[in-house]
């Protein structure tokens, strides 16, 4: 970490100023990339200038304003790197009071790979930044390692901006050179027209995903060492197959690198966890069991209103060996309608108003709560039209309950959404319940939710 940080500092340090002295601490990867922009800048066609980075494009635009085409070419590469230095087009910006110097948090070595960090990690990813390589002995800067952090930044402005890509990359210019800049049509003409050229230059294009895969190598290696951030980012992946050319899908490991994250304490993976075990699983005992755990940390460490929903489940179904208690239920539902869950009210009716365990049920209570859907009955899905309708028949309100039920069959009958498969059953069920209020009876939950999702897997 020190001998990696020490040369980002002298090479920001020196960049920064604009020092010829930065390139010596180019890596050689980097120098031979200099060297393909100025190719670009000599031979290629609009086609190939379009496919560049916006960060390395604009550079590729600054060499044809300001250069001629035989003093370009008689540049190696480590004369345009130091051009590009000097006139302070490719450096690292000078700090300041407000933002300092771009420095290193932290660094993850592999072998000859040093991948840093310029701040920890977010909620949902790592802030990673430079890669340095060790060349005999010296740890060096890769420039291209930051090409696409540099070009996503543009790309953002420029959409920021409204303003369009080219009328940006002409403002950029123009305030690089300090002077009004020629514009993109010109620069995007060919200087030298030499077409064997141009298939050279297709075929040294550079490797523009490895700093991903750096980044990557990185995270796989924070992950081995314990970090349960970089196992949960490695498993989500691995899981999801997100990024399938670089972390191929293997739900297994996956799941197992969730796991552990889980175990670590990471929240979000423990969420992700619960999902993938019972899903994987479906839904049986088994995986319910295994995946309470994980659901109890997520929820418990607030991850999410989804995750106090499904505990409200797990109590109210009584699920992965426990007991059904509607009153652990109501409260979990409870927590995840304080956090956002749009269908808690609806649930904690629905456990309130037809709780099966013998003195949990609150019928009175379950009014009161269903009055604010009350008052708001024309905007009620059928869903929550149902549950009203059970809270007024356990209340003996039978003449509304009849109603609300009526009116939520209709709905449900016209919902285009609902599948085959579920339409049948539902509305079987929701008949019956009709049935019971018009004959002056209340209703009491009579089956599991899980045991519908399960035979709807078989």
């Amino acid at each position: 970490m020190n001998q990696v940080s020490r040369a980002w500092d002298r090479y920001a340090e020196l960049s920064s100023q604009d020092k010829a002295e930065s390139v010596d601490l180019l890596a050689a990867s980097s120098l031979v990339h200099f060297g393909f922009l100025r190719d670009m800048a000599l031979y290629a066609s609009p086609e190939q200038i379009r496919r560049l980075p916006s960060g390395d494009r604009i550079t590729v635009y600054l060499l044809r304003a300001t250069q001629q085409p035989d003093a370009l070419k008689a540049m190696d590469n480590r004369a345009v790197a130091t051009l590009c230095m000097v006139e302070g087009w490719s450096g690292v910006e000078p700090g300041n009071e407000d933002h300092p110097i771009l420095s290193l948090s932290n660094v993850t070595v592999i072998d000859d790979l040093a991948v840093g960090e310029i701040a920890p990690p977010t909620e949902s990813q790592f802030q990673f930044g430079p890669t340095l390589v060790r060349e005999d002995g010296q740890w060096r800067y890769r420039y291209e390692s930051m090409v696409p952090d540099a070009s996503a930044a543009m790309d953002q402005a420029i959409k920021r901006s409204g303003m369009g890509e080219v009328r940006i990359m002409e403002i950029a210019l123009a305030e690089v050179l300090e002077a009004e800049a020629p514009s993109l049509a010109l620069l995007d003409r060919t200087p030298l027209d030499d077409a064997s050229m141009r298939t050279r230059l297709n075929e040294i294009w550079p490797d523009y995903a490895a700093p991903f895969r750096w980044r990557l190598r990185a995270v796989l290696s924070k992950a081995e060492a314990g970090d349960a951030f970089a196992q949960y980012a490695y498993g989500a992946l691995r899981y999801g197959g997100g990024l399938p050319q670089m972390v191929p899908k293997n739900t297994v490991e996956g799941l197992a690198w969730l796991e552990k994250a889980s175990e670590g304490g990471q929240a979000q993976a423990a969420w992700l966890a619960s999902v993938a075990i019972t899903e994987e699983g479906k839904y049986s005992d088994d995986a319910m069991r295994r995946a309470l755990p994980h659901l109890t940390r997520a929820a418990t460490q607030g991850v999410g209103p989804q995750a106090l929903m499904a505990m409200a489940q797990y109590h109210h179904d009584g699920l992965a060996g426990m007991a059904r208690d509607c009153r652990q239920a109501e409260e979990w539902a409870a927590r995840a309608e304080e956090a956002g869950a749009k269908q808690g009210r609806n649930e904690r009716v629905w456990i309130l108003a037809t709780c099966p365990v013998p003195g949990q049920r609150e019928a009175a209570r379950a009014l009161e709560l269903a009055q604010f859907m009350i008052q708001r009955k024309d905007e009620l899905g059928w869903h929550e039209l149902d549950t009203v309708a059970a809270a007024l028949a356990a209340n003996g309100d039978f003449a509304q309950a009849v109603q609300f039920q009526t009116l939520a069959i209709e709905k449900m009958t016209a919902d285009e959404t609902l599948s085959k498969d579920r339409r049948g059953p539902v509305q079987k069920r929701m008949k019956a319940r009709l049935g019971h209020y018009r004959n002056g009876r209340d209703y009491v939950v009579d089956y599991r939710a899980i045991d519908e999702m399960r035979a709807s897997r078989l």
